[in-house]
């Protein structure tokens, strides 16, 4: 009978352990997050527009990378690893873009892309930059939500510093 009693005191004890060790019992894993995401913006704007012959399109392109040359972007552009909005309207005070199915990561060079000449493959400039947190922007499964200002009068550098 004395056995039986240490063996029902080991097994209460047991039992017992995980209640003392642990405040929550077993939690599954937080969940992993979504594969892509996406960002979502206003873009205002400033200065005087530029004529039509230098205003053929203006998009919003999110960057992983911070380009040195124009043909960087143009090459990542022509293999399909660059995404970037829908065309925005032209000669307004602001307009919201949306860039969705962007990989989960970090990206380090959000512009306004200007196109400025005929030429579809080198008339490229940047008008605005995305600038608040650095100028960085972190995709996590999720929609980011952004501001980027156009000052006609003021373009950003380019290449970045």
């Amino acid at each position: 009978m004395k056995k039986f009693r240490y063996f029902f005191l080991f097994l209460a004890t047991v039992a017992l352990l995980p209640a003392w060790g642990c405040e929550s019992g077993l939690e599954p894993p937080p969940p992993e997050p979504e594969p892509v995401g996406a960002i979502q913006g206003t873009v205002t704007y400033s200065g005087n527009w530029p004529p039509g012959s230098q205003l053929r399109q203006l998009f919003f392109v999110p960057l992983d990378f911070k380009p040195s040359t124009l043909l960087e972007i143009l090459t990542e552009f022509n293999q399909g690893n660059l995404k970037a909005s829908e065309p925005l309207s032209l000669n307004v005070d602001s307009d919201t873009f949306f860039v969705g199915d962007l990989d989960n990561g970090t990206y380090v060079y959000n512009i306004i892309a200007n196109q400025f000449g005929p030429n579809l493959f080198t008339d490229w400039r940047p008008v605005g930059v995305y600038e608040e947190n650095g100028g960085i922007i972190e995709i996590l499964g999720d929609t980011v939500q952004i501001s980027i200002h156009v000052d006609f009068s003021n373009f950003p550098p380019f290449p970045p510093e």
